[in-house]
């Protein structure tokens, strides 16, 4: 499989999203910023966020809900922390903050999130001092959001099964993904390890392809780590030309083109995928 840079110079990238316009668009850790990149990989600013731009995802009206670990997660230590948030991107490019808590608790440093068919937002929320954090939720039209489950030792990467019944959580310290069956908005039965890559890796952020396979980013090593979604049966091992990818995203005119964020050498990394990726929800929105 041919594996080319896209462009490179990103301080700690994350969070690849297509926006509604076609545009691949990058969260910057470090930078506490989107960015957007062109085909050629020219690079320009899409937003400035602050804090710690980590997951991102394109929301039913255009806008991209950005969950903001705010500097907790990949600080290099030059800039104070701030608290973590979800944040609203329009695409402008301006910036709102939709959520600092949950049911009354203020939120950890978010992590990652997904849309499902109906709008709803759920999204993980480790804790950056290690104690096992949660996964969240928020209704659509931003009703009040609920904290779906906890106990998991540093949620990171989130995704629903094509079917939408099953919600899938990496959990870092582990090395293992769960499943938890979507019993209604905000609510899942009791999770089970769905699959596991090992604890010398770290599952970080994934995405699906039209076969129902998840492409897993292997943090700490440099593979894409591919599963059976409904199995949990791995399926292939992908080498990257370096080390520290933290998540993925399909994209093109026919979602065949996968991009990488690859954390340690500041790059995205582009290849061609043999099936296109799985098509997103589109569901209407409620304002």
């Amino acid at each position: 499989m041919k594996i080319d840079i896209l462009t490179t110079g990103l301080e700690f990238p994350e969070g690849p999203t297509i926006t509604a316009a076609g545009e691949l668009v990058v969260t910057e850790i470090q930078g506490g910023r989107l960015t957007r990149i062109a085909p050629d990989g020219t690079k320009s600013t899409f937003a400035e966020t602050g804090g710690g731009p980590n997951g991102a995802a394109l929301a039913p009206d255009g806008s991209i809900f950005v969950c903001n670990n705010g500097g907790q997660v990949a600080n290099t230590g030059d800039k104070p922390t701030e608290p973590g948030r979800i944040q609203r991107v329009t695409p402008d490019g301006a910036v709102t903050t939709l959520l600092t808590e949950v049911e009354g608790v203020a939120l950890d440093a978010p992590n990652d999130g997904v849309f499902d068919a109906d709008g709803g937002f759920w999204f993980t929320n480790p804790n950056a001092n290690r104690e096992p954090g949660t996964v969240c939720y928020l209704p659509p039209g931003g009703g009040p959001p609920v904290r779906v489950t906890g106990g998991i030792r540093f949620p990171n990467g989130i995704g629903i099964t094509p079917d939408g019944k099953v919600l899938v959580v990496c959990e870092s310290m582990t090395g293992s993904l769960h499943a938890f069956e979507i019993e209604g908005p905000g609510k899942v039965a009791a999770g089970r390890v769905h699959a596991h890559i090992g604890r010398r890796s770290i599952p970080d952020g994934f995405c699906i392809d039209s076969l129902g396979r998840m492409i897993v980013a292997g943090f700490r090593t440099n593979n894409l780590f591919v599963f059976d979604m409904a199995e949990g049966r791995p399926v292939q091992v992908v080498e990257l030309p370096d080390q520290g990818p933290t998540n993925c995203c399909f994209g093109g005119p026919d979602l065949r083109t996968l991009y990488v964020t690859s954390s340690q050498a500041g790059q995205v990394l582009v290849m061609e995928w043999p099936v296109p990726g799985m098509a997103l929800p589109s569901p209407a929105f409620r304002p």
